[in-house]
């Protein structure tokens, strides 16, 4: 998985992705309010889909909003992208969202790695990364270029992630996952969670 500048593309970073929803989580990369980067996302790993980031916002603390707008979406190998849309876009949960401890099951935590002291008990209250609509599913909205999610932010540098690109397939098979990139632009709305009553995601779609 890769982050870089989205206009231009340079600098890129690989990054290690994640499959679960956590606070704890470290950011791999920061984007200041009106600033773009393109995120390279791969597949699925087994029924979880594989996230990119987390992307630290610099000034975000709970209670604010993000602005994300959907730039452009491609795949990696070039094909056509038709009518692509990411499954899953959200931010981090805050520490009152988070499950009672479970079974450890093997789960990615981006850089929280196993054999590190953080890991099992981060892995054992951690959400599945499709699991929940009010974290970051979207998969029954297409959040085509020029789409605009509005997320609640829950934790410092709200943490924003995305992955599970579809691409449009066989009209008989559907969408399909793929490896492919997204750029996105995030704006920061200060006390924008009081300001405008969002209780959740709110999913914009292109027009």
């Amino acid at each position: 998985m890769v982050l870089s500048p989205a206009l231009p593309y340079r600098s890129a970073q690989t990054v290690p992705g994640h499959t679960r929803w956590h606070p704890e989580i470290p950011a791999v990369a920061e984007v200041i309010s009106g600033g773009s980067v393109r995120m390279e996302c791969q597949g699925t790993w087994g029924r979880d889909a594989l996230l990119c980031g987390p992307l630290a916002v610099v000034g975000a603390e709970p209670g604010d909003l993000i602005v994300v707008d959907v730039l452009a979406i491609g795949r990696l190998d070039g094909g056509p992208s038709g009518d692509s849309h990411p499954g899953v876009i959200g931010c981090a949960p805050g520490d009152e969202d988070l499950p009672s401890p479970g079974e450890l099951d093997g789960s990615l935590l981006g850089r929280v790695r196993p054999g590190l002291a953080a890991y099992q008990p981060v892995a054992a209250r951690a959400v599945r990364s499709s699991a929940r609509d009010d974290i970051g599913s979207c998969a029954e909205v297409r959040l085509t270029a020029g789409s605009r999610i509005v997320l609640p932010v829950q934790v410092r540098g709200a943490k924003l992630s995305v992955g599970d690109l579809h691409f449009a397939g066989d009209p008989l098979q559907g969408c399909r996952t793929l490896d492919g990139w997204i750029d996105v632009r995030v704006n920061l709305t200060k006390r924008g969670v009081e300001r405008f009553q969002v209780t959740g995601p709110l999913l914009m779609p292109a027009a």
